[in-house]
């Protein structure tokens, strides 16, 4: 199935790219018996969006296929898949050899999803040292401690190696740049944890891990993240590019809850995903990412220079607007991971009062993220228009749990349009379904 930037789907995209052994119209893949009832218009509201269909609880009675292939448009000049495996609910994104065309691109990843075992029976090379196993063909392996070329990433699994997330698991950044900001995100954690003591208290930690973990998987997030307590009497959080996402022992003894705590993470999670430092770095130096390639090629002085601004950054806080940007992605991060996601309000007010009794100075939460009613008031427009979804949601999940945790974790693409997924799940409604087997048989 072709579809565009934002995952959709529509008759005409599946003509522009055809592919030997595809199937051109996306319909054919759907069981004749289930969608019998549907009418034409129905259909569609189906496969607007096909990862919708993708998380229902019951894919495998709808799709006549046991694997599946979304092929987007490309990504850094290569050509981007996400392959589905619908019997053992694997997902892994693909990314084509960067020397083919557009046309072998595709054919390349079809034949991998053809395969017997789909993508996990592709040769992978091992990296002892690192104990990740990554694609043959990427680019980003350290060949220079001696990898191991291993016949599937089953039997490197079996080894103990984990996949590069890059390689295999969701896709959330372009290539070229999670790789630079990546290099950036590593030299600004030693520069914090030279600076800060690290927590050794058992019950923060895994109560900020806890919390890290549940964003992450709730969202469906790439799983690079480190989440870790400094031992601060600031009431801090931060995260820098790519993670680690750092709170402070502060923090700790102001948020009351995991819901409260999950706020603040989700906002600095959302500066991480929302690229905002590496975005208020190319605006302050008007640098193209093909300049700042040239310069980690030609060993200039741009880590050093960048690692210093960004530090500077996290002393002063972002731009009003990626502040803002990053309330509202944050709150959808929390109420995507099943947090109380309206105690953010309590969170921000709790640092409000607490800036009019203490004054916001030094490096903490509350100079870096200067309180206001208007931040309060979005949050609170936010929370009131996410309603209908809930009403929604309570309606979907005792009939299919999987969807609900989707339309759940897309709640603010729901927003944009809440009549499209109320006539997604109408028509899902209509599927002429066998009788779901009760939990309890």
């Amino acid at each position: 199935m072709f579809v565009d930037s934002q995952g959709h789907w529509d008759p005409l995209n599946q003509a522009e790219a055809t592919v030997s052994g595809g199937v051109g119209d996306p319909k054919l893949l759907l069981r004749p018996e289930v969608i019998k009832r549907l009418s034409y218009e129905q259909r569609q509201d189906l496969l607007h969006e096909p990862e919708r269909l993708l998380a229902c609880s019951r894919v495998g009675e709808i799709f006549s296929t046991p694997r599946l292939l979304l092929l987007y448009p490309e990504r850094e000049g290569r050509v981007f898949g996400v392959y589905f495996d619908l019997k053992s609910k694997v997902r892994e994104s693909l990314l084509a050899d960067a020397d083919l065309s557009a046309q072998e691109g595709r054919e390349q990843l079809l034949k991998l999803a053809q395969k017997e075992y789909g993508p996990h029976s592709v040769p992978v090379l091992a990296n002892p040292q690192s104990r990740r196993y990554h694609l043959r063909h990427a680019s980003h392996v350290d060949t220079s401690g001696g990898v191991v070329e291993m016949p599937s990433s089953y039997q490197a699994e079996a080894q103990g190696y984990d996949a590069c997330d890059i390689c295999f698991d969701a896709v959330n950044r372009p290539i070229d740049q999670d790789e630079l900001e990546r290099s950036l995100g590593q030299q600004l954690a030693r520069q914090v944890e030279s600076e800060f003591s690290l927590s050794q208290d058992p019950l923060l930690i895994e109560r900020v891990q806890r919390v890290g973990r549940r964003l992450l998987t709730g969202n469906q997030l790439a799983n690079n993240y480190r989440f870790i307590v400094l031992e601060s009497d600031k009431i801090n959080a931060f995260a820098v590019p790519t993670g680690p996402l750092y709170v402070t022992t502060g923090l700790l003894n102001v948020v009351e809850s995991e819901d409260e705590l999950s706020g603040v993470m989700g906002h600095e999670l959302a500066h991480s995903e929302l690229h905002h430092g590496r975005r208020q770095y190319e605006q302050a130096q008007q640098w193209s990412w093909l300049s700042l390639l040239a310069g980690i090629a030609t060993r200039n002085a741009w880590l050093y220079n960048a690692t210093q601004m960004f530090g500077s950054m996290l002393t002063r806080g972002y731009s009003r607007d990626f502040e803002l940007e990053a309330d509202r992605q944050g709150v959808w991060y929390s109420y995507g991971a099943g947090y109380r996601a309206d105690h953010f309000k309590l969170t921000l007010q709790k640092f409000l009062d607490l800036e009019k009794k203490r004054g916001s100075g030094g490096f903490t939460w509350l100079h870096t993220h200067p309180g206001s009613e208007q931040r309060l008031q979005e949050i609170n427009d936010i929370l009131g228009r996410v309603e209908p979804l809930r009403l929604l949601l309570e309606e979907i999940e005792p009939v299919d749990v999987g969807l609900a945790g989707h339309l759940q974790r897309k709640g603010s693409q729901f927003l944009e349009d809440p009549q499209e997924a109320v006539r997604f799940y109408v028509a899902y409604r209509q599927l002429n379904l066998p009788s779901a087997v009760s939990p309890a048989q």
